[in-house]
């Protein structure tokens, strides 16, 4: 029996820890939350943090039994699992690529060089310098720390944003302290995901991301779901592959998992705005994409990552129905009821309903991803009847707050 170290142990990397389990595969979990919900269902676990590369190596060199392979799922951590990989010698994301991805500003320096489209973009140490930027390329702009992750900090700037407080703000969320300004691009914001497997780049999931709330909950830029399949035509689609691919060959990922998002703008170009090293999340490559699709990409990365021989067959699709997710936006304060959840949860096409609040807890302003409280998905022939379901079920389900 092979056996793969899993690294994260929460909601998103339960999946994966299952999907191992079913495929007669070991699983060695690290989350420093003991009580994270897929500990259980781990073979081994352990309470180590997966963002810390010393306790991880610490534990691997004291570690004398095994490992086939290394993944995670949904967390940004590529460089944690390169760096595992690297110890026990298996594949994986080159290091360096690992942590070229996991800093925005360089990586958004490395695409520019390799001839990749990207916004025009600044590092910034001012709420001055970003006055400047703005001089130079006008309203809007988006501006974030350098090393966040679920738009922690990140805020579209329009002419009625107060600099010194937008500056101030998302300097808070950053880890070093960096923070890029770029460019806002109008038009089709997109989610990709694709898989290199012996050198041949597969684009594995496409949907459109659902930013049809951006003034509601304007300055902060918070995505509301997302919808498989695109609006986009075919040729259109074909040039965002192609930029993505580019993108991920300049960044170094060879081998592995790439996930991107991109803008088909309203000027007829494509824009990769980030690329990361690793699965997605938000219900996307384990959820949405198997679902309309029938390609698990998890699936294969396991297989990849504990050498298993991939069936590219099985990144060929195999349904043609669609997805669409809406998340929910209470207003802020504290819960008294939630109604309807059966209601919801009956709907035709209906595929999925997650809530992470319930009575008694306080609702925050929505100023990033972790503030939205859960989420529906739909899978229908259709995707107009897709969308209509997600948004009825966001419509249908009441928070009822204290007074």
């Amino acid at each position: 029996m092979k056996t793969i170290l899993i690294l994260g142990a929460g909601k998103e990397q339960t999946y994966a820890i299952k999907l191992a389990n079913q495929k007669k595969i070991r699983t060695i979990v690290l989350d420093k939350n003991p009580k994270a919900e897929g500990a259980v269902y781990a073979d081994e676990f352990y309470p180590i943090s997966t963002r810390d590369v010393n306790q991880i190596t610490e534990f691997l060199k004291g570690y004398n039994k095994k490992i086939d392979g290394v993944m995670t799922i949904a967390s940004d951590i590529p460089h944690c699992v390169s760096t595992a990989a690297g110890i026990i010698n298996v594949p994986h994301i080159p290091l360096q690529a690992a942590y070229t991805c996991i800093q925005k500003l360089n990586m958004k320096k490395v695409l520019r060089d390799g001839k990749v489209n990207v916004p025009d973009f600044s590092q910034i140490k001012s709420s001055k310098e970003l006055a400047a930027f703005i001089a130079d390329a006008s309203y809007p702009v988006v501006i974030k720390p350098v090393d966040n992750s679920g738009a922690r900090g990140v805020l579209r700037i329009t002419k009625d944003t107060d600099l010194q407080w937008a500056f101030d703000y998302t300097k808070q969320f950053s880890y070093s302290g960096d923070i890029l300004v770029e460019k806002f691009i109008d038009g089709t914001q997109i989610s990709i995901e694709g898989l290199t497997v012996e050198d041949v780049f597969y684009c594995t999931g496409f949907a459109d991301r659902n930013y049809e709330r951006i003034e509601k909950t304007a300055p902060y830029l918070v995505e509301d779901g997302g919808d498989i399949p695109s609006i986009l035509n075919s040729h259109k689609k074909e040039m965002v592959v192609k930029e993505f691919e580019k993108a991920a060959r300049t960044l170094g990922i060879n081998w592995g998992p790439a996930k991107g998002d991109m803008i088909f703008g309203n000027d007829g170009k494509v824009y990769v705005i980030e690329i990361a090293a690793r699965l997605s999340g938000g219900n996307f490559c384990y959820d949405k994409v198997p679902w309309s699709t029938g390609v698990n990409i998890v699936d294969i990365l396991i297989d990849m990552s504990v050498g298993n021989p991939v069936d590219i067959k099985k990144l060929e699709p195999t349904k043609n129905l669609s997805a669409s997710q809406r998340y929910f936006f209470p207003t802020s304060g504290k819960i008294k009821e939630i109604r309807h959840i059966t209601d919801v949860e009956n709907m035709n096409y209906v595929k999925k309903l997650d809530l992470w609040v319930k009575h008694g807890d306080v609702v925050p302003e929505t100023v990033n991803h972790p503030s939205r409280v859960g989420y529906v998905i739909s899978c229908a022939p259709t995707l107009t009847e897709a969308v209509a379901c997600a948004e009825k079920a966001v419509q249908t389900i009441e928070f009822v707050m204290e007074s």
